[in-house]
């Protein structure tokens, strides 16, 4: 599967994905999710839509381990056991 991409200005940029949970910014850092807010050094936290038009174009970060487990829980049907 590849990558899926998120601009300021195009569909997606207001609420997160289910199941995106971690993306690189037009940098290449890395961010995460906790719930509804994003992070890339665990002490700041933005919002979704923040995330996108500050810091986008943001991509999916596939290899990832919480992009991992998110994949592994939505092939079991959201169930964690």
């Amino acid at each position: 599967m590849s990558a899926r991409t998120w601009r300021p200005d195009g569909p997606g940029s207001f609420l997160a994905p289910p199941g995106v949970h971690a993306v690189h910014d037009r940098t290449g850092r890395l961010w995460t999710r906790d719930t509804t807010r994003w992070t890339s050094d665990g002490s700041s936290w933005i919002r979704w839509r923040v995330l996108v038009a500050e810091h986008g174009p943001v991509t999916e970060a596939t290899g990832h381990p919480a992009q991992r487990r998110a994949a592994a829980s939505s092939t079991r049907g959201g169930r964690t056991s």
